[in-house]
């Protein structure tokens, strides 16, 4: 059996991943097991657009121009990957910073699952794992984040009105997610986010990879 080069760890904005994914890398790093951890903020990100600003895709070309250079981005991150011993860590890019955007610039979903089944396609390549945390109460999670990060990240977030807005954006946005997370046939793990359980989900994850053989039993 291949074994598993990829772990994958999305959910929308604030929900955790960033925290999750080093973790993760530390504890492979605990046993001596080479990682590479892509984080959402590493410099020149071989998975981000860097030559282009986008405004909408229900402009058909941008969303033409934006879906062709997104697989492009994918394929060629997995051939330089595919033959290296590291286990790589991609947090974010492949649903929040990807298919989400796509998703709230409008694109057509039609157009979303032809791309998302696309990047399957190319990531299978790398026999991933997908841990992906769900936001029960998506307003919770804004005004948690608005609190932690300050006023100067996102001032509407500490107005009713920008909370509001925040969850009438995101709601229907990470259904619309899940529903394609819940199609991808590979191991996963859903973490479903209600009661901030932080040390519970961490050690839900190195059971997850240690089942998968990503972790060794002996270091918990």
């Amino acid at each position: 059996m291949t074994r598993h080069k990829l772990i994958i760890v999305d959910g929308i904005p604030g929900s955790g991943k960033s925290t999750l994914s080093e973790m993760i890398s530390n504890e492979l790093n605990k046993q001596e097991i080479k990682n590479i951890f892509y984080h959402e903020l590493t410099k020149d990100h071989p998975l981000f657009i860097h030559e282009r600003k986008f405004t909408t895709f229900k402009d058909q070309g941008e969303a033409n121009y934006y879906f062709n250079r997104v697989v492009e981005l994918f394929n060629r991150f997995v051939d330089l990957h595919k033959n290296e011993p590291e286990i790589i860590i991609i947090e974010s890019i492949l649903f929040q910073d990807t298919l989400s955007f796509a998703y709230n610039m409008g694109m057509e979903p039609s157009m979303i699952e032809e791309l998302f089944n696309l990047l399957v396609d190319i990531l299978n390549r790398l026999n991933p794992v997908l841990i992906y945390i769900y936001q029960f109460d998506v307003r919770r999670n804004w005004e948690m984040i608005g609190k932690i990060r300050g006023v100067e990240w996102i001032p509407s977030l500490h107005t009713p009105e920008g909370l509001d807005e925040a969850e009438r954006d995101w709601k229907p946005n990470q259904e619309f997610i899940k529903s394609l997370v819940e199609e991808w046939e590979i191991p996963k793990l859903i973490i479903e986010n209600k009661d901030y359980l932080w040390e519970q989900y961490n050690e839900r994850t190195k059971y997850f990879l240690r089942a998968n053989s990503m972790l060794s039993e002996n270091i918990t």
